[in-house]
């Protein structure tokens, strides 16, 4: 999962090329021929009565230059694929990281961006700064704790220059998120309190998320058809849905008893939000479908939440992270691989392994489209392997 630090490894900075074809037979148990959707996909059973799924699939992995990371923090890729901003140095750690009132005054980052195939970075800034959740085509969000506690959050130009400041005040502004409008959803709260409030700047204008004494909102999502984020309240961590459509408005009062509520852990604190919901960049998080991909920390995977119906549909056992590569497919990250995995999840297709490491996929955002690149990443302890596949 994302933002936790992961053992070292070595490995030899070249850019290559590679083919490959997997072939894999999974046996599924009784039943006779059932699924011939394409040539290189075919579930059938044998005169034993063993049911077994033949796949072939074909792909190319071109090799990157590898970057030189903090080790806590995953690289951010552009909504295309062609760009990359990271983490380079940093003395971060989770009271920085879920801006908590005992987080440290004296935080020290670097970060780097360049293309995606380029060989060193184009562009670094050295100073308090702290990678954000999102980024655009101008240049990527990222955070600045401030000496006096409070935080802004502004956007690193992939061209290089000064920051530009979109929230420089008094404030601890934490988690921001652009949407698909260009919309700048965040989290804020004052110096010395714990509660954090969420904003969303709309083109319909400012809406201010309700909230009530003792619920501290984090995280949010601006998604086409509404907003997702995450609450928590005596120790209670919910996901949290508000129906919020392009050219509709809602006051606060509105919006309270429009929305639609997701227990998740009875054990919540920040931490366990930023890792259920950090995992994912905001704009690949959410399906075309409307759902929210997230991982649930008690099934111990990630899952679909569709807020509409109010239903979970969990991906296989151990799956830290998903990409849409388009409506019909993901490609998932376990601990020790990357496959991919038809949709809807059914008990008869299961993923199909195609790298044997725990390679990160972010495919191109847009709910799952099919254009751009899909960039690969391998992170460790101070770097991380990138790669571009294309799936046949």
């Amino acid at each position: 999962m994302s933002n936790i630090r992961i053992g070292t490894f070595n490995f030899i900075l070249i850019a290559s090329l590679a083919t490959g074809c997997v072939k894999q037979v999974t046996p599924l148990g009784s039943g006779r021929l059932i699924v011939n959707s394409n040539p290189s996909d075919t579930i059938f059973r044998s005169e034993s009565g063993a049911v077994t799924r033949d796949t072939s699939l074909g792909f190319r992995l071109t090799n990157l230059t590898p970057i030189h990371t903090d080790g806590f923090l995953l690289p951010l890729a552009s909504s295309d694929g062609m760009r990359l901003a990271w983490q380079q140095e940093s003395n971060f750690n989770w009271p920085l990281l879920t801006a908590l009132p005992e987080a440290s005054l004296a935080s020290r980052g670097v970060i780097a961006v360049r293309e995606s195939d380029a060989v060193e970075p184009s562009h670094t800034w050295k100073g308090s700064y702290m990678l954000g959740r999102s980024c655009n085509s101008e240049g990527v969000l990222v955070e600045s704790p401030q000496a006096d506690g409070s935080r802004w959050v502004g956007v690193l130009p992939w061209k290089g220059g000064d920051p530009q400041w979109l929230l420089q005040d008094a404030a601890v502004n934490a988690f921001a998120s652009m949407g698909p409008r260009g919309e700048l959803a965040w989290s804020h709260r004052k110096v010395g309190q714990r509660e954090f409030s969420v904003t969303v700047n709309r083109p319909e204008g400012k809406f201010e998320w309700p909230r009530k004494a003792a619920e501290s909102w984090l995280l949010p999502i601006v998604a086409t058809d509404g907003i997702f984020a995450a609450r928590l309240r005596d120790g209670v961590l919910e996901l949290a849905y508000l129906p919020l459509r392009a050219g509709q408005s809602m006051t606060t009062d509105e919006s309270r008893p429009a929305m639609i509520f997701r227990s998740i852990s009875l054990r919540g604190s920040e931490r366990l939000a930023y890792q259920c919901i950090g995992s994912l960049t905001p704009d690949r998080a959410v399906l075309a479908d409307g759902s929210l991909l997230f991982f649930h920390p008690d099934l111990g995977r990630i899952v679909m939440w569709q807020p509409r119906t109010d239903t979970l549909t969990p991906l296989p056992t151990g799956t830290l992270s998903a990409t849409a590569t388009h409506p019909g497919e993901l490609l998932i990250s376990f601990r020790d691989q990357l496959a991919k995995l038809s949709l809807p999840v059914d008990s008869v297709r299961g993923p199909v392994t195609i790298l044997q490491e725990p390679w990160i996929a972010k495919a191109p955002s847009g709910n799952g489209g099919d254009a751009g690149q899909i960039l690969l990443f391998l992170p460790a302890a101070t770097n991380c392997r990138v790669a571009v596949l294309n799936l046949n």
